[in-house]
């Protein structure tokens, strides 16, 4: 601790910023030194001024800045820090990008089906799923796009009527004897997703008695924050009959 107060101000600013850029970084699992430089963003002026100047040259945003840690996102889709669908399909190499991609908006849809939700748990409410869960939503929110793809043709052109039509014919679930390591499933593809949200700080996974449940980070939460503003978010929300601002 002591060590972080001998830094000069830009060091700290670009420690906390290095920091941030750890999703498993958090100043509540035993980084005295990380706690340390949030107390002193909270304090000093100085230093919230300095964060804030080298963010946008790093390509980065300050999203919020939290007991457990800042939460940085990319200042945009050409930043290095920017993941794309295909990024995101490290280990997923099979799995469609339509398909990944409805999965993600299903996951956080799962979580927060409304904004309300998103603010609830802002103001210290904690939500957790299942993969069965989020399976039942993307099965609702699969029937909302089959009904409204008829009457809406911007759905062939975002690419959705494929994605559904390919979820359709994934089954829930296969026996253990038939399921194959990967995506025999959609629940198993659901939590191949759940898993990796969790390698990025997103989802914390806890073991119940009915299996496995994921619980949203704060982190996760502002991410979703920011999504909700992304178009194709804004129609799966409504083809699950939810309105987003609910």
């Amino acid at each position: 601790m002591d060590d972080i107060d001998r830094l000069t101000r830009a060091q700290q600013a670009v420690l906390l910023l290095r920091k941030g850029l750890s999703p498993r970084t958090s100043a509540l699992r035993g980084d005295p030194g990380y706690a340390r430089l949030l107390a002193l963003w909270r304090a000093d002026p100085g230093l919230r001024s300095l964060v804030g100047e080298l963010a946008p040259m790093l390509d980065l945003r300050v999203l919020d800045v939290l007991p457990t840690g800042i939460v940085l996102a990319p200042s945009g889709p050409h930043s290095v820090f920017a993941e794309t669908l295909s990024d995101l399909r490290s280990g997923l190499q099979e799995m469609q990008a339509g398909v990944l991609a409805l999965i993600h908006v299903g996951i956080a849809a799962t979580f927060f089906p409304t904004t309300a939700d998103i603010e609830h748990t802002a103001a210290g409410g904690e939500f957790s799923v299942s993969p069965q869960r989020v399976v039942g939503v993307l099965r609702t929110l699969c029937a909302g796009l089959e009904a409204r793809s008829a009457e809406d043709p911007e759905f062939e052109d975002a690419g959705l009527i494929e994605a559904w039509r390919e979820i359709a014919r994934i089954p829930d679930a296969r026996p253990d004897a038939l399921q194959r390591a990967g995506l025999g499933s959609l629940m198993a593809m659901v939590k191949l997703v759940l898993n990796q949200l969790g390698e990025h700080g997103m989802v914390i996974s806890t073991p119940t008695e009915d299996g496995e449940v994921y619980i949203a980070t704060p982190r996760y939460r502002l991410q979703v924050r920011e999504l909700a503003a992304n178009e194709l978010y804004r129609r799966c929300i409504e083809a699950c009959g939810v309105r987003p601002g609910a």
